[in-house]
């Protein structure tokens, strides 16, 4: 088998990679969720949190179309030695600024119009802020998977955590400071327009902080990985990018992707748009789960170009043992991170504010959605490796008819029920679709059995839990789900990063 680095040493090397392009994705959340959501969710009322969380599903949508997942393109041709790494970040962002020309032009210079379809005082305001938002946000994808594609972790690291601070610093000025200390210059009506003039000013700097980077800074060499540069063989190909049908027929069907990603994730909270109660009590649900999601993306930001480097030029002779590894040591991170939200409930409720606790109830269904789209994110690894990404794109579409049209007969009867539950059949079709996608085209022999049993073992942990809400008691029962787990992987867990894997990075 042909293998970049001995497998112990690929997971240590992920496991590093992870923690590091994690990190401003976690801080970042974290610095959110303890200083923001709390926040949030008392200065705005309840149906001012629903339309929050609307407006930014909405965000989310057009990103994702706008980027049009040149930030995967740029790993996928970048990383092999088939392209000029540079030529292939360049045309990448021409697509991208393209892209958010020819969209959020248009909608700016009609925002009357399409201010008209919210009913919401200075909607107009609104969607010219977001549409600012979404075009920073679009425009910094692929100078950001550049920096990932350089191996620049510090410096990303610093960029995205720059952008949440000034973020934070400016909602508190403007929700907080300014009402206090000049309340004849606060307009009360405008609390969803202050929210989002600080997102869309800290996504201008971080924009503008890499432009300039790209510009004049380091990442104007746009280099590849040094391991990245040791297999490409002589002579080096001619420089150039892919011809551009290649890469939107590689791209195009990620980006469908992408969207109904977006729309089964954060579709909730519109489907409930006509309960206001209800959709603010869902968002709150999913600020809740957070948590998860936080070592989900720390997880994607490192797998992705990591698995592309990983697989090397020939496919056929790859080591596959790697990609069975990472989703075992995803499955126990991911269980234990579920059981921790859960036992820890009784004390992480109190980030959120009293009146829209209530829909934390439907907290176990969102988690089990999350922990399944993080097996599905290891699985998906197969189409894009082997260029089926119209494969992918069909999964997602199948998906999105469970978490998007699937809840709309029950939401009057069963409430914020129906898009969580939605949500999670929608995910776990995905996980089946994908596995056999992957088993035809790269298969691997992934550890199911035993992420099972560490799913039967959360179950057995959380109902022990409901028996007393003590501190003890959840401890106690947290350690049990730790000491159970590194049991039953004892072995697996030494060889991996025991001592015998020495050396890694």
């Amino acid at each position: 088998m042909n293998c970049v680095l001995p497998c112990s040493v690929s997971l240590k090397k992920l496991s590093g990679e992870t923690l590091v392009y994690g990190l401003s994705s976690i801080l970042g959340r974290l610095l959110t969720f303890v200083l923001v959501t709390p926040f949030i969710t008392r200065v705005l009322s309840e149906g001012e949190v629903g339309e929050v969380g609307n407006l930014m599903f909405w965000t989310a949508f057009l990103i994702a179309l706008l980027v049009f997942r040149m930030d995967t393109a740029v790993f996928r041709f970048a990383s092999r030695g088939d392209y000029d790494p540079r030529e292939v970040f360049r045309q990448s962002q021409r697509v991208v600024m393209l892209m958010t020309g020819l969209i959020i032009g248009p909608l700016l210079l009609f925002s009357d119009g399409v201010a008209e379809l919210l009913d919401a005082p200075r909607a107009t305001v609104y969607v010219r802020l977001v549409l600012l938002t979404v075009a920073f946000d679009a425009l910094s994808a692929v100078p950001l998977a550049r920096l990932r594609l350089q191996q620049r972790s510090w410096f990303f690291v610093g960029v995205n955590l720059g952008n949440v601070v000034i973020n934070i610093a400016l909602i508190y000025y403007l929700l907080a400071y300014l009402p206090a200390s000049a309340p004849e210059r606060f307009i009360g009506s405008f609390k969803v327009g202050y929210y989002l003039i600080a997102i869309a000013v800290a996504a201008g700097l971080r924009y503008l902080v890499l432009l300039l980077d790209g510009l004049f800074g380091s990442g104007s060499r746009a280099e590849p990985e040094p391991d990245v540069l040791d297999r490409i063989p002589e002579p080096t190909p001619p420089p150039g990018a892919p011809p551009l049908g290649r890469l939107f027929s590689y791209s195009l069907p990620l980006t469908v992707v992408s969207i109904a990603g977006i729309a089964n994730s954060l579709v909730g909270p519109t489907l409930l748009s006509g309960q206001p109660v209800g959709a603010g009590y869902f968002t709150a649900a999913l600020r809740m789960a957070v948590f998860l999601n936080l070592f989900i993306t720390a997880y994607q930001y490192a797998a992705e170009p990591f698995f592309f480097r990983q697989s090397g030029r020939d496919l056929e002779t790859a080591d596959r043992t790697i990609y069975a590894d990472a989703m075992r040591a995803y499955g126990i991170v991911g269980t234990l991170a579920s059981v921790g939200i859960l036992l820890g409930l009784p004390w992480l409720q109190f980030f959120i504010g009293a009146d829209v606790r209530p829909g934390l109830e439907v907290l176990p269904i969102l988690l089990a959605a999350n922990f399944l789209f993080g097996i599905y994110s290891n699985l998906s690894i197969a189409y894009k490796l082997t260029d089926q990404t119209l494969l992918g794109g069909l999964i997602a579409v199948a998906g999105s008819l469970f978490a998007v049209v699937g809840p709309l007969p029950f939401i009057a009867r069963y409430g914020i029920y129906a898009p969580a539950v939605g949500m999670l059949a929608c995910f776990l079709l995905m996980c089946v679709l994908a596995y056999f996608v992957s088993r035809k085209y790269f298969p691997v022999r992934y550890p199911f059995g035993r992420i099972l049993l560490y799913v039967v073992l959360a179950i057995a942990v959380c109902l022990l839990g409901a028996l007393s809400e003590a501190m003890w008691w959840r401890i106690l029962l947290m350690l049990v789900a730790v000491g159970g787990i590194g049991l039953l992987e004892r072995r697996w867990l030494v060889r991996t990063f025991g001592r015998g894997a020495a050396g890694a990075t």
